[in-house]
């Protein structure tokens, strides 16, 4: 496969009509591509280490190297519609999802976002990064799996969600200390409605999560959460909040995009945090 043609994959597995911000090709030296080097988190050491080791590509899930400078809009934009699948109504929706937008973007003002493009030039290496499309896979599966657990089960508990994600390879094989664990709630908690959030360049802000709890979400399931998301939905007392894991969930979105192109040849060595 041409790096272009990966780029295309990518877009056609999700069903996207265009590449998120936070995605795309970091350097494309315009060679055919045999062999990806590919992990969660990648850097400029990784990149020699695929070069002596005659790989044509590395691949990364976290963005660095993507300079595309409207990550910030992206934020917006998706937590927006995400927020509204919820049942937040539109207006609050909006006011919510963009009220950070423009501390992120001046997050990114002074970061060095050229390094990695610059030394995979250097080295005469492709480099690729696919961010929220991974994320997007990983929500997809996740939520449809717990669907049918709710179909199944419509007074399921915690526990039971719990049980459900450890029926996924990436989960299930996580390690010790990063499996699935309640962080609000408790296992004996009626799950109610539950909800995966996964991709969005990022959590939600505790806002956000109240917004979606008052809307009726009885259970959240994400990758990670910050001590203020944890101490303000113990204070509400309406939600429970399951903590998937960071590595195990951009695994199971990664690994989708890494098996496409496996299955047009490309051969696939994982590191780097990949389950």
């Amino acid at each position: 496969m041409t790096v272009k043609e990966m780029y295309q994959a990518v877009l056609d597995l999700v069903g996207l009509d265009f590449m998120p911000e936070d995605s795309g090709i970091v350097y494309d030296n315009g060679k055919e591509v045999k062999k990806v080097l590919a992990g969660i988190d990648m850097d400029n050491t990784m990149l020699m280490l695929a070069k002596q080791l005659g790989f044509d590509c590395v691949a990364q899930h976290h963005p660095s190297g993507i300079m595309d400078p409207n990550i910030g809009e992206l934020f917006g934009r998706d937590h927006m519609k995400k927020l509204m699948e919820c049942g937040v109504p539109i207006n609050e929706a909006q006011k919510l999802a963009y009220a950070n937008t423009t501390k992120r973007a001046h997050a990114l003002h002074s970061r060095n976002r050229t390094q990695m493009r610059d030394v995979a030039k250097l080295l005469d290496i492709n480099d690729v990064a696919f961010h929220t499309p991974a994320d997007i896979l990983a929500e997809r599966y996740t939520q449809k799996r717990m669907d049918d657990l709710m179909e199944r089960n419509p007074q399921c508990k915690v526990k039971d969600v719990i049980d459900e994600l450890l029926t996924i390879r990436e989960y299930q094989e996580a390690l010790p200390d990063q499996k699935p664990e309640v962080w609000v709630g408790n296992k004996e908690s009626y799950a109610g409605r539950i909800y995966v959030e996964m991709y969005g360049v990022g959590a939600p802000t505790l806002d956000e999560y109240i917004a979606c709890a008052n809307a009726g979400i009885g259970t959240f399931v994400t990758m990670h959460a910050t001590p203020e998301v944890i101490e303000g939905l113990q204070k509400l007392n309406k939600c429970n909040l399951i903590v998937a894991g960071h590595m195990a969930s951009d695994s199971l979105g990664f690994n989708q995009i890494l098996d496409a192109w496996e299955k047009n040849g490309v051969e696939i060595v994982r590191i780097s945090g990949i389950i």
